[in-house]
């Protein structure tokens, strides 16, 4: 198996995606029988973690953001992040992978923190190695799944 390396890229369709829905969010909550103080609170909060997370996934600029995902040929995965800490996570069941939207969900085992999930939308400059990625994960789950049935029987 030879090497992956993919650079992750600032993504406009996920930037729309994230500011869509908290708009329709507030839209919502100013349709709803509230205090108006309790409004503005509640919509501040929702400005807030749009932003917070428009900045780490949509757009890449906090030092939290994931960079690079690379797996190397005895299919170890290894992710970077902006600040340059490497952390040699292992997938979760609960990934999942599409042609035009792959989840990254990582285990928690060893950890002080909670690794964020990753979503990988497809950009025209690094799609070739999104596919190889894809391929990957599907292969590893695939024997992960066999490597739990007992062929003896």
């Amino acid at each position: 198996m030879q090497p992956i390396h993919v650079k992750l890229l600032p993504s406009k369709l996920l930037l729309g995606l994230l500011v869509g829905v908290s708009i329709a969010c507030c839209f919502i909550l100013l349709s709803l029988q509230l205090f108006f103080f309790l409004k503005l609170v509640i919509i501040a909060l929702i400005i807030a973690s749009s932003a917070f997370f428009i900045m780490r996934d949509a757009l890449l600029r906090l030092p939290n953001s994931w960079q690079t995902i690379d797996v190397d040929n005895k299919g170890a995965l290894t992710i970077t992040n902006k600040a340059g800490q490497k952390f040699q996570l292992k997938l979760a069941p609960s990934s999942f992978t599409h042609e035009s939207c792959t989840i990254l969900n990582f285990e928690r085992k060893g950890f002080n923190f909670s690794p964020a999930p990753m979503i990988l939308l497809p950009n025209a400059e690094n799609i070739d190695e999104l596919r190889r990625l894809r391929v990957w994960l599907r292969w590893f789950k695939h024997q992960e799944d066999l490597s739990a049935v007992d062929l003896s029987a």
